[in-house]
């Protein structure tokens, strides 16, 4: 199986669960609004932001640099189960540990929601576990489980939160069928699904060597937990749960067009860019990568367009009445998902390229950089401030990024990428001027035009397209085609 199929296969898996998940997940989420308004909806968003934060350090960086190395291809199964047992064991050790403070602190803080918190901290621990399965699952290119799981897990959640809000309609409902759908993927992996058996394993010296090692990826993980999830943090604290919902309302059409780029694309092809960046043949990493990069853009481009465009409609059709301030936010958050999408492509880059370093150094810069933004802008401009301390952020980010990275730049090809962009701003600015924005005809044909321009530019090519398609076709074959025709 060849790179470019072998990153579809994965492709095929991660949307088959990905377009389940996510669109099942977004009706809960807008049941979830009718029941909980925007205080309740602030408070669930402000919850799944912050406990995070508590996680950052639960394994030192450890399973990031596993993943890497395990992606690679080149360690042999028993050394694999050690090294997972040993950070599982760590994972589990932390979290005791850190569970403690994290109910003092909580106590006297956030006292109105602390058995949310509490709640939410053990779906946590249950999750790092399936985590941790799947890091290992993922780096042998077996995204089959996975998926699977996940289409489990959202049905319980859906089914048993859903009863719950009705009898008790509170966040606490939620969570509490969070934990009982992680019970439930524990029993799924443990039961005959997953190759390793759960072990206590713990050796100083060994442990000590790996952090070490894993210490790179820890302060990404810390700074980049911070630079994803500060927003809401702060909307909190400097303004109210309700204007996180409403925030919340609008970051959910992020979440959304990112399933493509951020959800299924990139983490498919991380296993079999590792592997290419370790042959060398450097014209085969040329070609994948631009593949990549062509296919980013254009998707998140097509995805940013239609949000822009649709976001009164979202909101209106979707949500109650009282988000109507988050229409104004949508369009402004969903501007970072091309940035976002390209610049995820060139941080995993960096990683495959052992600069994890590097790639600290930008994080923790642009992490600094949008915490600033958000405590200069979210005090006049509220959630409207807070999306654009995004946008700023993540563009100032991309760049960064990709000037580090070992690349050969398609100049031609970035130049109508510049093109295309400049010509997309300029026409929304005249669209907003006379007050087209919520012209559905308008955004659709400019969807069309788009694509039209993607293809003559050469920025959308059959090659890319098949590079998903095929993997589709092979797997659902016999139900929509006849064997004599395969």
């Amino acid at each position: 199986m060849d790179h470019k199929e072998q990153a579809g296969k994965n492709f095929a898996w991660g949307a088959f669960s990905q377009m389940i998940t996510r669109v099942f997940g977004l009706g809960f989420f807008v049941f979830m609004s009718y029941f909980l308004l925007e205080k309740g909806m602030g408070q669930y968003n402000f919850i799944s932001s912050f406990v995070p934060f508590w996680f950052v350090l639960s394994d030192f960086g450890i399973s990031g640099y596993l993943y890497r190395e395990w992606s690679a291809g080149l360690i042999d199964l028993d050394k694999i189960r050690y090294d997972f047992n040993l950070v599982l064991t760590l994972k589990l050790i932390m979290s005791v540990i850190i569970f403690i403070p994290f109910c003092i602190v909580n106590w006297f803080i956030n006292q109105e929601i602390f058995f949310a918190l509490v709640l939410y901290y053990i779906f946590l621990v249950m999750s790092i576990v399936v985590s941790q399965i799947e890091t290992y699952l993922n780096s042998t290119n077996n995204f089959r489980l996975g998926a699977i799981r996940s289409i489990i897990e959202k049905i319980i959640v859906i089914s048993v939160g859903g009863i719950s809000l009705y009898i008790f309609p509170n966040v606490e409902s939620v969570f509490l069928a969070m934990v009982i759908s992680q019970f439930v993927a524990l029993l799924y992996y443990f039961t005959g699904r997953f190759p390793f058996r759960p072990s206590f394993v713990f050796v100083w010296t060994y442990a000590f060597d790996l952090i070490k090692k894993g210490i790179p990826f820890a302060l990404f993980s810390i700074f980049l937990t911070v630079y994803g999830r500060i927003d809401m943090v702060m909307l909190k604290f400097m303004k109210n749960f309700e204007t996180v919902g409403w925030y919340s309302a609008a970051y959910k059409a992020y979440e959304m067009a990112n399933i493509f780029p951020g959800v299924l694309f990139l983490p498919a092809i991380f296993p079999v860019m590792s592997r290419i960046v370790n042959l060398e043949n450097r014209e085969k990493y040329r070609n994948f990568l631009n593949s990549a990069l062509r296919i980013l853009f254009t998707s998140s481009l097509l995805l940013s367009i239609f949000f822009i465009f649709f976001a009164h409609y979202v909101i209106s059709w979707f949500f109650p009445d009282s988000f109507v301030p988050s229409v104004l936010a949508m369009r402004i958050i969903v501007l970072v998902l091309t940035s976002s999408s390209l610049g995820w492509l060139f941080s995993n880059l960096l990683i495959i390229q052992k600069k994890e370093k590097i790639s600290l150094g930008i994080i923790v810069v642009s992490c600094a950089l949008n915490v600033l933004l958000n405590w200069l802008f979210i005090p006049q401009y509220s959630l409207y401030g807070a999306a654009w301390a995004t946008v700023i952020a993540e563009i100032f980010n991309l760049i960064l990024l990709q000037h580090f990275v070992d690349w050969d730049k398609d100049w031609k090809m970035l130049s109508r990428m510049f093109f295309v962009v400049i010509f997309l701003v300029a026409f929304m600015v005249l669209m907003k001027m006379l007050g087209l924005m919520n012209n559905i005809y308008v955004g659709s044909s400019l969807m069309v035009l788009t694509v039209l321009l993607f293809w003559g530019l050469g920025l959308l090519q059959k090659d890319d397209v098949g590079m998903f398609y095929l993997p589709f076709k092979n797997k659902f074959r016999s139900l929509f085609y006849k064997q004599d025709e395969i």
